[in-house]
């Protein structure tokens, strides 16, 4: 399910990324519920926030799967405060 694009760095140079894509969100958040947003993004693609990188694409992708139905999320208290945590809507 991991997908991949190529494309042009600042030099020129082809590297090829991984893509940020709904499917393997829903995938991950089926089979591991009630995650925080920054476990999700850390466990798929390795992404930690607080770094060079902006999370940008990362919660764009998460919020068009939210605001389309295929996700909800509850505000619950953890360990480090209160996050939003993510499940995949039943019918």
């Amino acid at each position: 399910m991991k997908r991949y694009i190529t494309v042009r760095d600042w030099c020129g140079q082809k590297i090829t990324k991984r893509m940020v894509n709904q499917e393997e969100i829903i995938h991950y958040i089926l089979h591991n519920p009630g995650k925080t947003e920054n476990q999700i993004m850390e466990d798929i693609y390795g992404f930690i926030r607080g770094g060079l990188d902006s999370n940008k694409k990362y919660a764009d992708c998460l919020r068009r799967a939210l605001n389309s139905g295929k996700i909800t999320r509850e505000l619950a208290q953890t360990e480090s405060g209160k996050r939003y945590i993510y499940f995949v809507r039943t019918l």
